[in-house]
């Protein structure tokens, strides 16, 4: 068995690995995106690990992020899954890779590689959970007095994204580019009567092709105009019928969601992070 450098062509491999072994992540859709995906101002490795000629381990890392770590369940075992755990950093956490993640954490049904972590110093450091709209619910938004929703022209997409990395987070101005520039064009914003961006909602941003909601905002002066309410719906319905499309991920006001789109709960993650000696 040997450690190198996952190349590209080794994708539909890798994505095959991945499915058998994660069966609650639909990594058949992203497997590229994660494993070579943009990490941003992280530097991404991704390795595989070859048992004569046979793809039969996989880890993707980004910084002190493990985003992807999995062993065919014919291989477990034999210490390839330490191999590989031993390519991240000694603060190393697990799955919520700001930007470009699989999920927000490792699914609590994971139950035996949460096991497995632990025993190597991994630590629990809260949970977290995704919720699915019911599209039921999901009706077209009318005007909001005194702004402009839409989605922005190529011309208003930089001011957009200046918003949001300046009054958000720099890691959700990369996203918002995504969903704005990809197949759904699932970005949608509001505009004061002067022009000025206010708010943003978008979908397929992360995990392109499964429709996976946020991020989103409103900036704190523009709150209770039902701007995100609207923007939401707008966005879920960009992405209806894709194969995870109304799934809000990595949840905040979990309560707002289940008022506009009755969203109910869907999935629970654990964050995990190894426990760094002093």
């Amino acid at each position: 068995m040997h450690l190198a450098p996952l190349p590209r062509t080794s994708l539909h491999a890798a994505a095959a690995l991945l499915r058998g072994a994660l069966p609650h992540d639909r990594i058949e859709v992203v497997a590229e995106e994660k494993l070579f995906g943009d990490d941003g101002a992280r530097t991404g490795v991704t390795t595989g690990a070859w048992d004569e000629g046979a793809l039969v381990g996989v880890c993707a890392v980004a910084g002190r992020y493990v985003k992807v770590l999995a062993v065919a369940e014919s291989h477990r075992r034999r210490g390839i899954g330490t191999q590989l755990l031993q390519l991240a950093t000694a603060d190393a956490r697990v799955g919520d890779h700001p930007g470009n993640y699989l999920s927000p954490g490792v699914d609590v049904r994971y139950t035996d590689g949460i096991a497995w972590l632990v025993r190597r110093g991994f630590v629990e450091r809260g949970q977290v959970e995704n919720i699915r709209a019911d599209y039921a619910h999901v009706t077209p938004p009318g005007p909001v007095r005194g702004y402009r929703l839409g989605q922005p022209s190529s011309l208003e997409l930089p001011a957009v994204l200046h918003m949001v990395a300046t009054q958000f987070a720099p890691v959700w101005a990369k996203e918002v580019g995504h969903a704005a520039r990809g197949p759904r064009r699932a970005l949608f914003c509001a505009w004061t009567d002067e022009g000025a961006p206010v708010a943003f909602a978008c979908a397929d941003g992360n995990n392109q092709g499964l429709g996976w909601f946020g991020p989103a905002g409103t900036l704190p002066e523009h709150r209770g105009k039902k701007l995100g309410e609207a923007l939401l719906r707008s966005s879920l319905l960009a992405v209806e019928g894709l194969p995870e499309a109304g799934v809000i991920a990595w949840i905040g006001p979990k309560p707002f969601y289940a008022r506009a789109v009755g969203a109910v709960d869907d999935r629970r993650f654990v964050q995990l992070e190894r426990q760094v000696q002093a």
